[in-house]
């Protein structure tokens, strides 16, 4: 009672509460071991998966879209590494398996009324075992964009690194001395891994002709595609100007 959900981050606060409400989610789960639980939704945050789910989509040509998107391909391709870069840091156990929420939109944070604390997380349906690089990832790829994900003007989709200071502040205030230093510097190839990935499925979906989002008009998929990969682009010409600020609360 007396509490709400916020969807666009509109001051630096709101930012702050809903990053340390999940922090205190995540801190609360960390003696839990992971294999106890199952994987609710296979491949859910696997960015390898979904690469080659793009590849299939690009060799059967579906829709007969690639004629049109061929700057898309190439960005796609040119970031293949980020995925081998997850998935060796994975693999090897550098970065562990913890249980992660695994959509950490704004609006899955209810916050008070008045005050606009944060009060608690919901929509639980996702939590199983994962990497905190994907929570954080996809707090800064839903917090820190003024705009919606489906914006066609993406002049307008920027990274604020004020909200993005924000999200640094309330999560690691929580989990700075519980999780391992490994973690917390690679911290930003969790949001490069999330707004790519999230980007990728958009994209693919287009080339296999809209077939798992819902779609208000022929290009709404591509429109979200390059919204991400524009969120993307601006994550990494500030990327010196990210790293100091994160290391700065760890």
């Amino acid at each position: 009672s007396n509490s709400k959900s916020v969807e666009v981050v509109e001051h630096p606060s709101q930012a702050f509460e809903a990053a340390k409400s999940y922090a205190e989610f995540q801190r609360n789960l960390l003696d839990v071991n992971p294999n106890d639980f199952f994987e609710i939704i296979p491949d859910f945050h696997n960015l390898e998966y979904r690469f080659k789910q793009f590849e299939e989509a690009f060799e059967t040509n579906f829709s007969n879209r690639l004629a049109c998107v061929s700057d898309e391909i190439d960005f796609v391709r040119a970031r293949a590494f980020i995925s081998t870069k997850v998935k060796t840091l994975l693999n090897t156990k550098i970065l562990p398996l913890r249980i992660t929420h695994n959509d950490t939109k704004l609006n899955n944070v209810l916050m008070d009324i008045e005050t606009e604390k944060g009060v608690c997380v919901i929509d639980l349906d996702t939590v199983m075992p994962g990497s905190i690089l994907y929570d954080f990832g996809d707090m800064v790829r839903t917090f820190t964009s003024p705009v919606a994900e489906d914006e066609k003007d993406i002049g307008k989709v920027v990274l604020r690194t004020e909200i993005f200071e924000e999200i640094c502040r309330g999560y690691l205030s929580v989990l700075t001395n519980k999780i391992s230093q490994n973690e917390k510097e690679h911290l930003l190839l969790g949001a490069k891994c999330m707004i790519l990935m999230i980007g990728l499925r958009f994209f693919t979906d287009y080339l296999q002709g809209d077939t798992y989002f819902k779609t208000k008009y022929s290009d709404h998929n591509l429109v979200r595609a390059r919204n991400q990969f524009a969120l993307l682009t601006d994550l990494e010409n500030k990327e010196e100007e990210l790293n100091m600020i994160l290391k700065k609360y760890y």
